[in-house]
């Protein structure tokens, strides 16, 4: 057997969930948000990277190991209870939802450029100075693939404490004819004076946190207190969340049917097309 090589940075048992069949191998629509041609795919072959988890360690597989072995098995416990109560998990269960929604916020792409990027320009800097001053310390301002990763693992304890500390609803989709999509960077950041350019993280007041679940249901947190629980999605909501995850998506969206809701700037939905072929059938 070949070593493995493609990592998932989103994991294939959430994934599943926006399929028909609700397998790995089930398909799903996979839209690039450059508008190229939508396309087919499976949980086995969406929002995975060669490499993408390999570390400079005698088990250069470890970390990558490890999601799998013991992070996944708990992700699973969330997404389960979510499916088939229809209802936020009890007390003694929620760590699952909100390591599942550290998952989703620390380990895409995106999230990995935000911690690279200053390091990078740090880097160019002390190049560009090294040409004309001796630096004695320049080694010190490498960086390779396993020290973001090492960022990443310390960050995940962090940010399941902060979740810990919001307030929490799950809206459930009733409707089986409408479903909310999800993406490559699912978890949706949002705040009032966001168009202003204004800076916000996970404990700024009024944000919200906006993360598709399953077709079926949507997270909604805040920092604010609000009423727990879980309500019945509004055809809006599951409109303005779509909309949020295509908005905020790296690179794709993925749907189980060719048409979604959407809103327009007056928040009013409205149903799109993804594709003028038939939906994909179950697996």
């Amino acid at each position: 057997m070949g070593r493995k090589a493609k990592h998932h940075y989103i994991p294939k048992c959430y994934l599943k969930e926006f399929t028909i069949g609700g397998e790995d191998t089930s398909p799903f629509w996979c839209v690039p948000i450059n508008n190229n041609t939508p396309f087919q795919t499976s949980p086995n072959d969406a929002c995975a990277k060669r490499d993408y988890y390999t570390v400079q360690h005698s088990n250069s597989l470890i970390v990558e190991d490890w999601y799998a072995e013991e992070i996944e098995p708990k992700i699973k416990k969330g997404i389960l209870h979510i499916k088939e109560h229809s209802s936020l998990p009890p007390k003694e269960e929620m760590p699952y939802l909100f390591l599942l929604l550290a998952t989703l916020y620390l380990r895409v792409p995106s999230f990995r450029n935000l911690i690279e990027s200053p390091l990078k320009r740090t880097r160019e800097i002390t190049n560009s100075i090294a040409q004309d001053i001796k630096i004695r310390n320049k080694s010190e301002f490498e960086y390779d693939q396993t020290d973001i990763i090492m960022s990443e693992l310390r960050l995940i304890d962090t940010v399941q404490t902060c979740l810990s500390n919001k307030y929490f609803q799950l809206h459930v989709i009733d409707d089986t004819k409408s479903n909310v999509v999800t993406s490559d960077s699912p978890f949706i950041l949002s705040h009032p004076n966001s168009s202003n350019g204004y800076c916000f993280g996970l404990n700024t007041p009024m944000v919200e946190i906006c993360v598709p679940i399953t077709k079926h249901a949507i997270i909604i947190a805040r920092n604010e207190k609000i009423t727990e629980g879980s309500f019945k999605a509004t055809e809006q909501l599951i409109g303005l969340t779509n909309t949020k995850v295509i908005l905020s998506a790296d690179r794709f969206f993925y749907s189980t049917n060719s048409e979604i809701l959407l809103v327009n700037d007056n928040l009013s939905t409205h149903k799109h097309k993804i594709s003028t072929k038939k939906d994909v059938t179950p697996a």
